[in-house]
């Protein structure tokens, strides 16, 4: 196996399995070996296998397929893509069609698989199945604590991005002091017209840059002007 000795068993599997996938074993399209005989092939446990699959899965290289096992979505182009069959391509396709036409554009954060599941009437199962096949083809990226962002993880950007630089540009030109207490998280969503989360995940951001930061009695404030503004 190709990855480092003191990586944990299952991440050394993970990588051989998707180097034999890489090599057209079994290629794109085709089943998964069963857990039984992944475990009997490597001698480990089934749920060190349990763990290296949930691994593929996560990176969209592989994905489950209720009844049958686990499918290989693979790499493939557009030459290469094979007709829709199954409702999860079908989104899938649906979907790839949106970005290629600009409707859905780098770096926008895409439904998550229960909105997703929603839009299109299927399960949240078969909408993230569908969400993999467009990452393993790197046409969507997930970015861990965020979603899924159209292009790879260097494009991804949120709402909360776009706020938290506007309240940036706010303490830049001194619409907010430094010192001044910024309003309560339910007053900015009223007045951002944004869900909380939105506003938590937006302050957090100018908290790790040192710009705002909590104190007690007063909620949050700006401790200071972001750097390179002076």
């Amino acid at each position: 196996m190709s990855k480092a000795k003191d990586d944990p068993t299952y991440v050394r599997i993970a990588e051989d399995i998707r180097s034999r996938i890489h090599q057209g074993d079994p290629p794109a399209g085709g089943m998964l070996p069963s857990e039984t005989m992944l475990a009997r092939t490597y001698g480990v446990a089934r749920g060190t296998i349990r763990q290296a699959v949930a691994e593929l899965e996560r990176t969209g290289l592989v994905a489950s397929e209720a009844g049958r096992g686990r499918r290989v979505v693979g790499e493939g182009s557009a030459s290469t893509r094979r007709p829709a069959s199954t409702q999860y391509e079908t989104i899938a396709e649906n979907l790839r069609k949106r970005i290629e036409n600009g409707e859905l554009v780098p770096g926008q954060q895409l439904p998550g698989e229960a909105a997703t599941a929603d839009e299109y009437g299927v399960s949240k199962g078969t909408a993230r199945q569908a969400l993999q096949l467009l990452a393993a083809e790197q046409v969507i990226a997930s970015v861990h604590g965020r979603g899924w962002f159209v292009g790879g993880p260097d494009h991804a950007h949120t709402r909360a991005d776009d706020l938290a630089n506007a309240l940036r540009q706010e303490i830049v030109t001194g619409q907010l002091a430094v010192g001044a207490a910024l309003p309560g998280e339910n007053v900015l969503a009223q007045e951002r017209g944004v869900g909380r989360i939105t506003i938590r995940r937006a302050l957090a951001l100018l908290e790790a840059d040192g710009i705002v930061e909590k104190r007690a009695g007063r909620g949050r404030v700006v401790k200071s002007r972001p750097k390179g503004s002076e």
